[in-house]
């Protein structure tokens, strides 16, 4: 693995007439020999633990490049790790069928625990690092004819999450921005030993790992990657009813001065939750040929990135106020404000995408379009942003609020653009053609 940090020299980018500042590699961490399947950085960046299926995490020191233990319980494929905003756990998911929880060691009998500084970071405190709980099975009542025989037999357990036969790569769980919380994917659920399985996501309160207090349903795709917008949101004051909850607890699971805004990767679809309701508040489908890979949300939450493996990555984009309101800083409790750096912002006014960098080529086909109108002028401008961060055109997306209603969208597909292609004919015919290369935003 390589480590990248801006280059103080500017460079001349092949091609473009403008100076680039640069990257160069500031450290190679060495150590895995195979594939690396997940990586999470430390809440204060001094660390950072990899994942590989060589059924093992290492925690590297990053200052040093060097690394500091490994973490050697799993017997298949490591998938997905995370580190704790609290850093106090290490979470890694495994093909194996189990979700490890790493901690510090606690305290000898008979010997006093040593005060360590409150200043003290993530890289010294790997080394205490253990296995402290286990998330593989749930206990199930057995199904019997009569209630005496479901008392006399044992209760049947099942395993939590799907095997080795799921077809991804990757199992990429999150802790939620404020560590109150920790969503795990590729879940799966039985009511009972004969009724059918169904895919979800396991959601576990910090501190209570015997077994989940809830699960979000998915689709008839497994799930496989949790991301979490880094923006907290205002709580709305009429939240949407579900009929079919039973109180208040099943349609407010999480009970928080807060909103938190978080999205689920099925192999074919992206479902948006929020915390203040049970039911999604988003569903994005029919965006990829293939299996999704992986998400990925903008600093200030109001683009969704998404990768698949047919080659191409989607962006969903919401509009100003789409989400909700952000929650300023002075309104959150102070340890949480501590943990979540960039979740508030401190003037009133939401934060707002900042202007990308102009590279040359094409602007999106707009010549034969009417003129826009007044409440389109916000929309049309964060398009017309985005356009301008790639040399070729790309295809407009948005998300569609599930709201119940039919909305007439039509499926988006992916389609091959070729560079050459894009340009006028005269340009074509009098300019030789130049190699695009990537360049700072």
């Amino acid at each position: 693995m390589y480590l990248w940090k801006p280059s103080l020299e500017t460079q001349k980018v092949f091609g473009l007439e403008e100076t680039d500042p640069g990257w160069k590699t500031s450290a190679a961490l060495r150590g895995h020999t195979d594939d690396v399947q997940d990586l999470a950085w430390a809440p204060d960046s001094s660390a950072l633990v990899s994942g590989s299926i060589e059924n093992i995490c290492i925690i590297w020191d990053v200052e040093a490049g060097a690394r500091k233990c490994r973490l050697e319980d799993h017997r298949h494929y490591v998938q997905g790790v995370t580190w704790d905003p609290a850093s106090e756990f290490i979470i890694s998911q495994s093909a194996d069928r189990t979700c490890r929880v790493y901690g510090s060691k606690g305290p000898v009998l008979g010997k006093k625990k040593g005060k360590k500084s409150q200043a003290a970071s993530s890289v010294h405190t790997v080394l205490d690092m253990q296995c402290l709980h286990v998330l593989s099975k749930r206990a199930m009542p057995a199904s019997g004819p009569s209630e005496q025989e479901q008392e006399d037999s044992k209760p049947q357990r099942l395993s939590l999450f799907q095997d080795e036969q799921l077809n991804s790569f990757f199992r990429r769980l999150a802790w939620s921005p404020d560590g109150s919380f920790l969503v795990v994917p590729c879940g799966q659920y039985k009511q009972t030993a004969d009724s059918p399985t169904l895919f979800t996501a396991y959601v576990y309160a910090r501190g209570h790992w015997a077994q989940p207090f809830l699960r979000l349903p998915a689709t008839n795709k497994a799930v496989v990657a949790i991301r979490f917008c880094p923006q907290l949101f205002s709580l709305r004051d009429c939240p949407p009813q579900d009929d079919g909850a039973a109180d208040t607890q099943q349609q407010q699971p999480f009970q928080l001065p807060y909103r938190m805004v978080f999205a689920i990767a099925t192999l074919d679809s992206i479902i948006i939750y929020d915390t203040q309701q049970a039911s999604p508040i988003a569903v994005l489908g029919a965006l990829h040929f293939e299996a999704v890979t992986d998400l990925a949300w903008s600093c200030d939450g109001t683009f969704l990135a998404i990768s698949s493996y047919d080659g191409y990555c989607s962006i969903a984009s919401f509009d100003k106020g789409e989400l909700g309101e952000f929650v300023l800083a002075a309104d959150l409790p102070p340890h949480i404000r501590e943990r979540v750096a960039c979740a508030a912002k401190q003037a009133a006014p939401a934060a707002s995408t900042p202007q990308p960098h102009k590279t040359p080529g094409p602007a999106s086909g707009s010549a034969n379009m009417p003129p826009p109108s007044t409440s389109q002028a916000s929309r049309l401008e964060q398009e017309e942003d985005f356009n301008r961060m790639s040399p070729l055109p790309m295809r407009k997306m948005t998300a569609c609020i599930a709201t119940g209603e039919k909305s007439g969208m039509k499926r988006i597909a992916p389609t091959p653009i070729v560079a050459g292609n894009s340009r006028p004919d005269s340009t074509q015919a009098t300019k030789k053609a130049r190699r695009i290369a990537p360049e700072a935003v």
